[in-house]
């Protein structure tokens, strides 16, 4: 093997790994802010959280699936219907909109606003190592972590 092919082999190999190891490439990194597109989200981000409740005004379990393309999906659980029961009413909300991370923090935008019929809806929730935290009144916080 000579030794510009062993330089070749290196290089292909870091840029295999940078992707998987959380980092970014130029060509995987998406647009800018300013284009009217999202950036990608980053890998800790994307996926499934939930938080069973979220303070005196949630009694219920919240469901958030963050997708890579900067679109997000809400489930509120209000009232389920129980396993092995077929109900004409599942009580499950749905709620949608994109997102994106800026400065340790998801912010949310959503695609219908008003008339939900669920507690309050979060605007934003701080990246706190493997949790995100949403604020809520006073020094309450709902956490929800990934599934």
């Amino acid at each position: 093997m000579t030794r510009s092919t062993r330089l070749w082999g290196y290089v292909l190999a870091v840029a295999l790994l940078v992707p998987a190891l959380g980092g970014t490439t130029a060509f995987a990194a998406g647009p800018g802010p300013g284009t009217g597109q999202h950036t990608q989200a980053p890998r800790k981000v994307a996926g499934t959280w939930i938080s069973p409740r979220g303070g005196a005004g949630r009694a219920y379990e919240r469901r958030i699936t963050f997708e890579r393309d900067g679109s997000f999906a809400m489930q509120d659980l209000v009232a389920p219907c129980p396993p092995k029961v077929q109900c004409v009413w599942s009580g499950i909300v749905h709620i949608d909109g994109t997102y994106r991370v800026e400065k340790g923090e998801v912010l949310l935008t959503y695609a219908v606003v008003g008339g939900q019929g669920v507690s309050e809806l979060p605007a934003a929730f701080e990246i706190a190592g493997p949790y995100l935290v949403q604020k809520l009144d006073g020094y309450s916080r709902a956490v929800y972590v990934k599934a």
